[in-house]
């Protein structure tokens, strides 16, 4: 059935902690009669307690979602302060949200031992290649983590507290860090940089209803929004080099535009044009900044080139390209060289023991297979997230130079038919607010959802994948074009994208 779609995947990462306040939010009037009587608060609160359940069934089984004039409230108890924060980001993708509160405690699970803790914390920073494990000390104290001392970047001090977050039986993360001084920079050319960063980000849906001012380093943006998510990847995108506080307050959340047209209009950019605002994207990201990746685009085909250490920065490179306006293909050739190649077997070992020690990985049973720094991983687990997150375990461990993700799903997932497969992904990308007006054909046989017609930006071609597989699909066939012409030959990938 060909459908009109609204779509967004969760994005935690370096957006994690930004909370959005209720009262930061306006109504609005301007909506069609039918769809006014669809988005009301009992409906979000469904969809969005379905969603939970849809990305990590376990995690989430003991919060519960109640909705108020758009106002969504959680309520339960988390295992870990990463699954209460990965919990408060759901409801700022569902249609009609206006702003979450946060009213879900966190649970005495895991140990209680501070050494045991600290250890714990810092075996992930080992892991977590952005992270220099030198600029930071770590105190416990009664479960409470205290983070010191001097990071070279926002990045590197936001994977750093969600690091601490993810550790069961830490109950609080302090902040002590401090950013290295960077140049001071005149106001003007911060406001250049970040209406540049709105203008070519596929997130944001229309940077024209956006203001940005700049005063003494001061960003402050008023404007509106189409959801909460949006307005904190807003945030988000006004932190470039030189900027010392940033204002959202004035920004609203109005899920549905006066002139709903204006909401998905957007100028055609010109190949130079996309291939500059993808090299400052990569730029901004410390993480690839180092590496000095090429970038070239031909009719929207994004070719990457370059050497990286690691995959995971070889991933972030092709997902920093997806999330630029004009892509409509990413053909990443960055190759991964990590220096002196360890053995197979010992890349094996240290794949096994960052599962084993991983907060999130440590109750599964992981396998995994490398030969010629090509890693297999296999094994169980709960939930679709639970898979993701092996994979970009996974893709931090130096010497995987490719990944192939063969984990499947327990047998207490629930069993979906074909036709629950589809209503369950009908569902979902009504309620999502990102992909208004895109076409999509989806249709599920034996388990396989292939998904066919149009979207307008790459990352929607991803996210409508990750969607199916929330769905229930067991493998996607992804025929969906971007932009006016075909983006790329189709293909079938069991992989989870983040």
């Amino acid at each position: 059935m060909l459908f009109s779609i609204a779509m967004v995947v969760l994005s935690v990462g370096l957006m994690g902690g930004l909370g959005i306040a209720a009262e930061e939010v306006e109504n609005t009037a301007d909506v069609t009669g039918d769809e006014v009587k669809e988005v009301h608060d009992i409906g979000m609160a469904v969809a969005i307690k379905n969603r939970l359940s849809r990305v990590d069934r376990k995690s989430f089984s003991s919060i519960e979602v109640a909705v108020n004039d758009g106002i969504a409230t959680l309520t339960g108890t988390a295992d870990s302060l990463w699954t209460q924060q990965r919990a408060m980001e759901i409801p700022q993708t569902i249609r009609g949200v206006r702003g979450v509160i946060d009213r879900i405690s966190v649970g005495p699970v895991g140990t209680t031992n501070d050494s045991v803790l600290k250890k714990q914390l810092e075996y992930l920073f080992l892991d977590a290649p952005v992270v220099e494990r030198d600029d930071i000390q770590v105190e416990v104290l009664r479960g409470v983590a205290t983070l010191k001392g001097q990071v070279t970047s926002r990045q590197e001090k936001q994977i750093a507290l969600n690091s601490a977050k993810m550790v069961k039986g830490i109950r609080e993360v302090r902040d002590l860090l401090k950013v290295a001084d960077v140049r001071e920079r005149p106001d003007s050319i911060l406001k250049e940089e970040i209406t540049h960063r709105l203008t070519f980000d596929v997130w944001v849906v229309n940077p024209s209803l956006l203001n940005v001012q700049v005063e003494k380093g001061h960003a402050i943006l008023t404007g509106q929004v189409g959801s909460v998510y949006e307005k904190g990847r807003v945030a988000e995108l006004a932190w470039v080099e030189g900027v010392h506080e940033v204002d959202i307050h004035g920004i609203t959340v109005n899920w549905m535009s006066a002139d709903p047209m204006m909401r998905t209009q957007r100028p055609e950019f010109k190949d130079q044009e996309v291939s500059a605002a993808i090299q400052k994207m990569l730029a901004y990201d410390r993480r690839v900044a180092p590496f000095g990746i090429s970038v070239t685009v031909k009719n929207g085909t994004v070719t990457l080139k370059g050497s990286v250490p690691f995959l995971s920065i070889r991933r972030d490179a092709e997902r920093n390209a997806n999330h630029t306006v004009g892509v409509r293909y990413v053909n990443n050739l960055i190759t991964v060289q990590a220096g002196a190649s360890p053995k197979d077997a010992d890349i094996q070992a240290r794949l096994l023991a960052a599962f084993s020690r991983d907060p999130v990985l440590e109750p599964f049973t992981l396998g995994a297979l490398v030969k010629k720094g090509a890693a297999q991983l296999t094994g169980t687990v709960d939930s679709i997230y639970e898979r993701n997150h092996a994979e970009n375990v996974a893709s931090r461990i130096r010497g995987v130079k490719t990944l192939t993700n063969h984990i499947s799903f327990s047998l207490s997932e629930i069993e979906k038919t074909d036709w629950e497969i589809q209503l369950d992904f009908e569902n979902q990308v009504w309620w999502s607010p990102f992909l208004s007006n895109q076409d999509i054909v989806a249709t599920v046989e034996d388990g396989t959802a292939t998904l066919s017609g149009s979207v307008q930006h790459m990352h929607q071609r991803l996210i409508a994948e990750q969607q199916a597989f929330e769905a229930g699909a067991s493998s996607v066939l992804n025929r969906l074009q971007v932009g006016t012409s075909p983006a790329s030959s189709e293909y079938s990938s069991q992989r989870i994208h983040a």
